[in-house]
């Protein structure tokens, strides 16, 4: 378990022992912190250098602080690392061609993968979204329905790193969707094109077919791409 600490960087050195002890799978999302005082006498040092790595830690989003209950591994740390992805990318001057590429990099295996390993189930969901996209009503949210679907194929893809990347790039990639599905509806006049190309990839997921579920996804990405840069 924990281990006594001599370096003069007590609090960093605690922050440390706390994440080793999740990546080595000792400490899992949910699970309850020992208190400060057992920490304290765990690890020989004071309650303060506890105390204090506990306030880094909860800055970070690995940790929650509930009152009256105490100190508890994160079930969602993903969500901690959207916004200072974000700022990243706009204190690095980030385009839409990057955005692009990080959904190339994502999606396009993800969409593979969604149709190799989806459930029946998994599938009933994601064509009851499809349809949704492709009826007749002016009210329905197109937008979010995209997004959703996008979203669900990262998830059917059961590869975690792929789901976590996917919803850490979220923000970014939520506006990017909306933007550039707004954009190509105005560029051609209709959003057919873009209703379509979902309902294709759709189709191939459920139909198990990776390679066409690729080659759909691809198709969709390049017509953003050709569209963006042509506005």
């Amino acid at each position: 378990m924990f281990s006594n600490i001599t370096n003069k960087k007590i609090y960093q050195q605690v922050i440390n022992q706390i994440q080793d002890m999740i990546l080595s799978g000792k400490l899992k999302k949910g699970d309850k912190l020992m208190s400060e005082r057992e920490l304290s006498e765990k690890m020989g040092v004071s309650r303060t250098s506890i105390r204090e790595a506990i306030r880094v830690l909860e800055t970070m989003g690995i940790i929650e602080s509930r009152q009256g209950e105490g100190n508890f591994i994160c079930n969602n740390i993903e969500s901690s690392l959207i916004q200072p992805l974000s700022m990243m990318f706009i204190l690095n001057n980030g385009s839409y061609e990057d955005i692009l590429e990080l959904r190339n990099m994502i999606e396009l295996e993800a969409v593979k993968l969604a149709a190799i390993r989806g459930t029946e189930e998994e599938f009933e969901e994601l064509k009851m979204i499809s349809q949704n996209l492709t009826n007749n009503d002016k009210n329905c949210d197109k937008e979010g329905i995209d997004k959703m679907i996008h979203y669900k194929i990262a998830c059917m893809s059961k590869n975690f790193l792929i789901k976590s990347l996917y919803k850490i790039s979220l923000n970014l990639l939520e506006d990017f969707i909306v933007n550039s599905r707004q954009k190509i509806v105005n560029y051609y006049n209709e959003e057919e094109i873009l209703n379509n190309q979902h309902k294709k990839i759709c189709d191939a997921i459920i139909a198990r077919e990776p390679e066409n579920a690729y080659k759909y996804m691809k198709e969709h990405l390049d017509l953003i791409k050709i569209t963006m840069d042509k506005i």
